[in-house]
């Protein structure tokens, strides 16, 4: 049966919508699951004005359940003669069941007493009145609040409820609302109410009411309007993702309104003008040959703007908004970007870090170690990183945020600085997230590493790392930035030794972390990074994690040549042999060993195998032929099995005992050169 339930609501923020539909849907289909209701497709809708779920395939019923129930032991439940006891009894009194529906059946070495409990399924539209009420009372909210006396809370006052099962209204209860079968249309626009036959005829019952419920029905149509100015104009729209969101979320029925902007504000860098008409949430920006063009899209909700008094007053507003960036643009630029970077001595970063100078100065110093290992200009490094932050100061950062490095790009290039300075400084917070584009210069990438790595290290190095929900510094999106920039711009530089490097430029503080907590962050990030962006195998990840290496990029090439060569009988047959060796040495530190306490044949052999691999294998590794570096190792397997079929490791003599621990220590470390073998799951 297909099932409707509708949330009706005063107008939610636009971007809360979707995640509050989102966890509705969560709510209730963790509900049937344990209510024992197998259910088909969920399909999800929400407008700013109400949440709904469409589930397809729930049955009439309840599944039954079937429950074994264990009672006394069969020596108390029965006596002498296998007459039941008051025990058993009891047991099955309580159960409404009889003594003699009770089985024997032996667990262990007991014999125990059994009952087979069968629950009729009750019909489903009884369960969903108890099932509806809690998910939306379980749905968080960043805020709530009461609009009437009932004790409901939510993010908005609850205007409405729908509930179908089929044909049949389930009068669900939520507060002093029943759910019926009417549902609302637009506020403004088209019929108030529209009836429902049944869920099948949601969605077009609300497109005649002039709602357009389906989010992605709304994005398709807002989607079609920018392509529509695209090739009437010529010109190209900056329609970001949020953006996106935010029009989508702002109404039930978007209609487009195609303003102009002035001419004499086209000459503001295009950032700025892209950033004012999106602060407003509602208008598309365009260009036309990289120059910002005269044309913006707002989005009506409602019937067209046929008189234009809509296109009227989105033109004053941009124009308002255009005039202020104008000045915020033309008062910023009466001081060059460098003498604003003395003013950040008063602009505190965190208590405990100090001021955003001593950032910089931070940042500088690790540009300085960057600059050496990546083979790098110093001198253009270091001062793109003494004026990154300057433009913290300016007018249009503290108006749109949104451009913080965007807007020191622009002034540093407008004050005469070298492009590659001015290019660095625009990219280095890129990037800003896992969607957003890598900086494309050497010079901004060395200076996004820096700042990222300054922001990481410096939080858990007085105690914020995040846990759980809780990231006040975003330092799960900056280490995982710090991995991207490693990984995709193929930077080959150690990045514990970088940490320890820039340990002391930190405070000590009370409950703060050392240099290894950092570098133990960064290797989850890394860890998490080659699971979900590079796609490799849990069992591969762990391997070559198992002894983590400051250079990421080595450890996602020996990731890969793991990953080629995993299903490879050869390599699972070495796998199981060293898991012999790593067990037998886990609880040993040593790997000082005197081959010449070797005593058998087979200690002889491994350690000629074991010398002639080391040579190869790291050989191979410094070339970073990780694949030939595994395969140097498959030479050792028959001599790891023969050395395990003819020698005691865990010998009487506590001398030789020791001695073939140490040897065998050294083995194990020569494969963590390039993994964890025993890690990988095999067949």
């Amino acid at each position: 049966m297909k099932f409707l339930f509708e949330l009706g609501t005063e107008e939610l923020p636009a971007l809360e919508a979707p995640r509050l539909a989102q966890a509705l849907a969560d709510r209730v289909t963790a509900g049937l699951k344990e209510a024992r209701l197998p259910h088909g497709e969920v399909r999800i809708y929400w407008t700013p004005r109400r949440l709904a779920l469409l589930i397809e395939g729930l049955p009439e019923r309840q599944e039954e359940r079937v429950e074994e129930l264990r009672g006394p032991a069969a020596a108390v439940g029965l006596d002498a003669d296998g007459n039941p006891t008051q025990a058993a009894i009891g047991f099955a009194k309580k159960y409404g069941a009889s003594p003699d529906q009770l089985v024997r059946k032996k667990v262990g070495e007991r014999e125990y007493l059994f009952l087979t409990v069968r629950t009729p399924g009750r019909p489903t539209a009884e369960v969903l009145q108890e099932i509806l009420p809690e998910a939306v009372r379980g749905i968080p909210c960043p805020k709530s609040m009461r609009w009437d006396d009932s004790g409901l809370t939510f993010l908005r006052p609850i205007r409405w409820l729908v509930c179908l099962l089929e044909g049949e209204v389930v009068p669900v209860k939520l507060g002093y609302l029943v759910a019926g079968r009417t549902t609302r249309g637009h506020r403004f626009f088209g019929p108030r109410k529209a009836e429902l036959a049944s869920p099948a005829d949601y969605l077009e019952r609300l497109r005649e009411a002039k709602v357009l419920a389906d989010p992605g029905e709304r994005g398709d149509r807002i989607r079609a309007e920018v392509k529509r100015v695209e090739e009437e104009h010529r010109v190209q729209a900056s329609l970001s993702p949020e953006l996106l969101g935010r029009l989508v979320g702002a109404g039930e029925w978007p209609v487009g309104v195609l303003g102009t902007i002035p001419g004499d504000f086209l000459d503001l860098p295009p950032e700025v003008i892209e950033a004012t008409l999106h602060e407003e949430g509602k208008f598309v920006p365009f260009s036309r040959d990289g120059a910002p063009a005269e044309v913006f899209l707002g989005f009506r909700d409602g019937a067209p703007d046929e008189t234009g008094v809509v296109r009227q007053g989105y033109e004053r507003v941009v124009k308002a908004r255009l005039r202020d960036s104008r000045f915020f643009f033309e008062n910023d630029r009466r001081r060059p970007l460098a003498d604003r970077v003395r003013d950040l001595r008063d602009v505190i970063y965190e208590a405990r870090l100090g001021t955003m100078w001593q950032r910089v100065e931070r940042i500088r110093a690790i540009c300085a170690l960057l600059a050496e290992a990546l083979e790098l200009p110093a001198d253009h490094l270091d001062r793109a990183a003494f004026l990154c932050k300057a433009d913290l100061t300016t007018d249009m950062v503290r108006e749109f945020p949104e451009l913080e490095g965007v807007m020191g790009g622009i002034y540093a290039r407008l004050d005469g600085e070298p492009e590659e300075v001015a290019r660095a400084i625009g990219e280095h917070l890129r990037p800003r997230s896992r969607s957003d584009e890598l900086p494309e210069t050497p010079l901004g990438t060395a200076l996004s590493l820096a700042e990222k790595l300054d922001a990481v290290a410096g939080a858990i190095r007085i105690g914020e790392a995040p846990t759980g929900s809780r990231d006040p510094y975003g330092i799960r999106r900056r280490g995982g930035g710090i991995v991207r920039l490693v990984l995709e711009k193929n930077l080959r530089l150690d990045l514990f030794a970088l940490i320890d490097q820039t340990a002391e430029l930190y405070p000590r503080v009370e409950g703060g972390k050392d240099a290894g907590a950092v570098k133990a962050f960064l290797v989850d990030r890394l860890r998490a990074g080659l699971r979900a962006d590079h796609k490799l195998p849990y069992d591969v990840v762990e391997a070559v994690l198992a002894a983590p290496r400051g250079d990421f990029l080595g450890t996602l090439e020996r990731a890969r040549a793991l990953a080629a060569l995993r299903g490879e009988p050869a390599l699972a047959e070495l796998a199981v042999a060293f898991s012999r060796v790593r067990n037998i040495t886990k609880d040993s530190g040593k790997t000082e060993f005197d081959p010449d306490l070797f005593q058998e044949e087979a200690e002889r052999e491994l350690w000629r195998a074991y010398l002639k691999a080391e040579g190869q294998l790291r050989q191979a590794l410094k070339e970073r032929a990780y694949d030939e570096a595994i395969r140097h190792l498959l030479s050792l397997k028959e001599p790891i099995d023969r050395y395990f079929d003819e020698v005691l490791v865990m010998a009487e003599d506590r001398k030789v005992r020791e001695n073939r621990l140490g040897f065998l220590r050294a083995v194990t470390e020569l494969f963590l050169e390039v993994g964890d073998l025993s890690r990988l799951v095999v067949q």
